[in-house]
């Protein structure tokens, strides 16, 4: 017998407080039934960026990438096509002790990346059409060319394992004859030419060497040591040929050059068709890590293209995700910028339960906790951390902010942005809760944290009022204020976690001396400020005018420490977000996603659609994005696959919300294996409005509250699942590690959980290039 409850009076459940388990009749505890039937293949292939004429930009080319090397492929001329080729690692070292101050972003000019080269592929004859496609699920870009008399093929492959990418081209007619030729560009910093600064003595021309066997390599033996190189080789039979390329970079030693020239050798002479599968394999088991359907045309393929993207970008402990990603092109932003980029371009790996994207913050920030000192003035460095507004991605040095005085640069905002760190800090207790590692919290969260936090102790002052203030600092992008919201919203989540820490292992006042201290932050710490517009910028400062930054709402997003939860809460935040949101202008791409989130955390999921929507005007046709006149930035669209997780399933305050904000347009939603803070993995279908069936299981095991969207549910589970009603439709779930819970309406048969995509709706989308601007009519599916 399946034990179930039904209720019609919830005074009679507060009475019993019934605990269930879900046995069958023989006693027997069910089996977890949930049945991954999606066709992968099928189902990525529909969302293939796809181009019918040749792209001539990197805001339309196909891109492809391992985590650390990159390429996109474009048109240069008529005869003539481009693939960039990109390293992450590949910075410049000049000294920090030698940074300009007077010069803006120093870090950047000094340690930021360096051009490197590319391949070019010029044919005998002007190219007149093409048809290629990216294959999300081969991650591989293929192609057709054709000239007046000649048609040319090619494919391009960036290994997923191995720092190799091969090309193929065979051609034949009038376009026979076309090779490649790799062109090697000075290791110049973007952000020098475009400021017209260049960095003195300017680093060496490569040098291009060939080894017997063909291979060749171009070597940057770098000013301030270090070294960028690039081995390729090409092997032609007939009509094909077959280029295989590594570029590497090494500091502080110079052996970036036998690492480039080893593994062009090594991925020649495997075999093809392992050396590939091992490529398509590592791909196809990424992705089947989660999976998400919301049946809108555009918003899936979208939302598919960044998962795509985001294992691109970046891998295990490897780079962190600065704002170019592994395609550099030219930009003052040849760096990382840490008051809202590289956390939201990390933002949403956890709920998608690919940590390995997520790591490299982390897994950085540990091996450059040294420098994180040196961020901060030398009177400060004894106890504390912090992030400037920019750094290398390779070392994270750069000087932070301080607040009150400020420092060099003396810079009205730079010289006073404070918080990023922080900020950083729980992107990476996105990682420990959502995981449960504690080796994670031990090594790197709870250390970082505390000496974060112990930068601020050092300028917190009570006033006569018996609160605890902050001097002047700077809310990024917009203004100075004391009290800054920006800062006191991360100080008072940061110094709340670190209590909550403390007990969770198990410290006292006697081994952690600091824990009294925190306890009188928490309780002494000045609130934010805030009158009839919402919350302030600051004391003093209100929010005025356009302001594209979401900075002093991160307490409402991505902290969550204030929630909707009282009346009174909700209030404030719908009156801050409907000000922030009033003044007009285009502002940002991530100023819709940040007002997308903030309404999903109202549960509000049409409004939250209609902000995700205005990001469409912002994304370029391979679904890259760019500010200020055409520079790349590459945290929007990420964000923007962060915001369909937080439609479909939000993790805070110890409760899991299925289907929290999904518009109404979105009657059929599918989601599998997202995770959840406390290690639980919840899939979840609803069809026609209607939550059909929700299924938790636990990692590590626990205590949960869960809102299936269910009012009336009954539920079945495996051995040593207890289950009880707080209130109409949120459950209270007792988990032993590894068990689960199946919820069902009420009055229906226990449910084949079964997940396969949706009904698809809205006009058909083809990201990429085509004739008819993306898009045509479609019948429902």
């Amino acid at each position: 017998m399946l034990l179930k409850t039904r209720y019609s009076c919830w005074v009679v459940i507060q009475t019993i407080l019934c605990v269930f388990a879900a046995v069958n009749v023989n006693g027997v505890f069910a089996a977890d039934t949930v049945t991954d039937a999606v066709d992968w293949p099928a189902m990525l292939a529909h969302y293939d960026l796809r181009w019918n004429r040749l792209p001539q930009t990197w805001k339309e080319a196909p891109f492809l990438g391992n985590g650390e090397q990159g390429t996109m492929m474009y048109q240069i001329d008529a005869k003539t096509l481009r693939w960039d080729v990109g390293n992450s690692a590949a910075h410049d070292h000049r000294p920090f002790e030698q940074d300009d101050f007077t010069e803006k972003n120093a870090p950047v000019l000094n340690r930021g990346r360096h051009f490197i080269g590319h391949l070019r592929v010029i044919f005998p004859e002007a190219l007149v059409a093409s048809d290629s496609r990216l294959k999300l699920w081969d991650a591989e870009a293929v192609g057709t060319i054709h000239s007046a008399n000649g048609v040319a093929r090619w494919t391009t492959m960036v290994h997923a394992t191995e720092p190799v990418m091969r090309l193929e081209l065979s051609t034949e007619g009038g376009l026979d004859g076309a090779r490649f030729s790799y062109v090697p560009e000075q290791a110049t910093n973007p952000r020098a030419i475009r400021a017209k600064t260049p960095r003195e003595p300017a680093n060496p021309p490569p040098v291009i060497n060939k080894f017997a066997d063909g291979v060749q390599v171009a070597v940057h033996n770098l000013q301030a040591g270090g070294q960028t190189a690039v081995a390729w080789l090409t092997v032609k039979s007939g009509h094909q040929q077959t280029l295989w390329l590594s570029v590497k970079h090494s500091y502080p030693e110079s052996d970036a050059s036998a690492q480039a020239v080893s593994s062009v050798r090594t991925a020649a002479a495997a075999n093809s068709t392992e050396w590939t599968t091992r490529h398509r394999d590592w791909w196809h088991r990424y992705y089947r890590q989660s999976f998400v359907a919301t049946g809108d045309r555009f918003w899936d393929a979208f939302y598919w293209i960044q998962q795509y993207k985001l294992a691109s970008a970046t891998r295990d402990k490897g780079w962190i995700i600065d704002n170019q990603g592994p395609w550099l092109q030219p930009t003052a932003w040849n760096a990382i910028w840490w008051n809202l980029n590289a956390q939201l371009s990390h933002s949403g790996f956890a709920t998608a339960n690919r940590r390995e994207m997520g790591s490299a913050l982390s897994h950085r920030l540990y091996l450059c906790r040294d420098n994180l000192t040196k961020n901060v003035a030398a009177a400060y460095q004894s106890d504390s951390y912090a992030l400037g507004r920019n750094t290398s991605g390779w070392d994270l040095l750069g000087h932070a902010g301080q607040p009150g005085t400020g420092r060099p640069p003396m810079d009205a905002s730079i010289g006073r942005e404070c918080g990023n760190l922080l900020w950083a800090l729980h992107n990476v207790d996105l990682e420990y809760r959502y995981w449960q590692d504690t080796s994670l919290r031990d090594r790197v969260l709870y250390p970082l944290l505390v000496r974060a936090i112990n930068y601020y102790r050092h300028f917190l002052t009570e006033e006569a009022d018996g609160y605890l203030h902050l001097p002047e600092t700077y809310s990024p992008e917009y203004r100075r204020a004391a009290d800054c919201t920006y800062d006191l919203d991360l100080l008072r989540w940061g110094n709340a976690r670190l209590l909550s820490l403390a007990v969770e292992m198990g410290k006292t006042e006697t081994g952690e001396p600091l824990i009294a201290t925190w306890r009188e932050i928490q309780a002494k710490l000045v609130p934010t400020h805030v009158n009839e517009t919402g919350r302030m910028i600051g004391r003093d400062v209100a929010l005025t005018g356009r302001h594209r930054h979401f900075s002093h709402l991160l307490a409402i997003y991505p902290l969550c420490t204030l929630t909707p939860e009282t009346a009174a809460d909700r209030e404030l935040i719908e009156t801050s977000l409907n000000h922030w949101h009033s003044f007009g202008g285009a502002m940002a791409g991530y100023s819709l996603t940040g007002g997308a989130c903030l309404s999903a955390i109202l549960g509000d999921g049409d409004r939250a659609l209609d902000f995700l929507n205005g990001l469409k005007s912002f994304l370029h046709t391979n679904t890259f994005y760019s500010e200020a006149g055409g520079l790349p930035v590459i945290e929007t669209p990420l964000h923007g696959a962060t915001t369909i997780q937080e439609m479909v399933l939000q993790s805070w305050g110890g409760r899991l919300r299925v289907f929290p904000a999904v518009p109404q347009k979105w009657s059929d939603v599918q989601f599998h294996k997202l995770r959840c803070e406390g290690a639980y993995l919840v899939s979840a279908r609803r069809e026609q409005g209607t939550t059909k069936w929700t299924h938790v299981s636990a990692e590590v095991g626990g205590s949960v509250e869960v809102q299936p969207q269910l009012v009336d549910a009954q539920w079945t589970g495996s051995e040593g699942v207890q289950v009880k009603v707080l209130e109409p439709g949120v459950y209270q779930v007792d988990l032993p590690k590894a068990g689960y819970v199946l919820f069902w309406p009420q009055g229906q048969q226990q449910p084949e959980a079964i997940v396969t995509s949706v009904p698809r709706h809205g006009m058909e989308h083809r990201f990429g290039l085509v004739d008819t601007n993306g898009t045509r009519d479609s019948k429902e599916e």
